[in-house]
């Protein structure tokens, strides 16, 4: 008889902000881009501050670098939370009950009348960012599907959850 653990939640605007951000955190390309641009910053904040430097050329782009830096804080902080809050209010798909029934052979995803089966093969890995579970698959298209900790009753079924993913062999980060 194979296990199995059934887990039923309905995600919150909050939830998809914090999905968001925690698949941002976890991307090297993100983490690249942002250290660039914090490094660019940092040194078109020296530029502006030393009068020494009297280069108009070099003055202009330390402003526009700050502008960018400014507005990637803007577009990450503020933006996104509010495309997402948006699409929220007018997409009734994101507000649905989701069920994820987990056996040792797959994960059945199911929204409202949809539904999807995974297979653990396809998992790349789990992020973990403050009482969300991030699931990271990748197969012909890559799908993100989110489990939040209130969809656990009780901390043997996190634990159930967190034994099938070791026993897969499945990174959490």
């Amino acid at each position: 008889m194979e296990s199995k653990l059934v887990l039923t939640y309905t995600p919150d605007k909050k939830d998809y902000v914090k999905a968001s951000r925690a698949l941002a955190k976890k991307t090297i390309l993100f983490i690249i881009l942002a250290a660039v641009l914090a490094l660019g910053v940092v040194a078109s904040a020296v530029i502006l501050l030393m009068p020494s430097i009297e280069n108009p050329t070099w003055k202009n782009i330390a402003i526009a670098v700050i502008w960018v830096g400014v507005f990637y804080v803007v577009y990450y902080l503020v933006l996104i939370p509010i495309q997402l809050s948006r699409a929220y209010k007018k997409n009734d798909f994101m507000k649905m009950e989701r069920r994820f029934t987990i056996t040792d052979a797959k994960l059945l995803m199911e929204i409202g009348e949809k539904s999807q089966e995974l297979d653990w093969e396809h998992l790349r890995k789990v992020i973990y960012d403050g009482g969300l579970y991030l699931m990271v698959y990748k197969e012909d298209s890559p799908v993100y599907p989110f489990i939040h900790e209130r969809a656990f009753t009780d901390d043997a079924e996190k634990e159930a959850f967190l034994n099938f993913l070791k026993e897969k062999s499945i990174p959490i980060q």
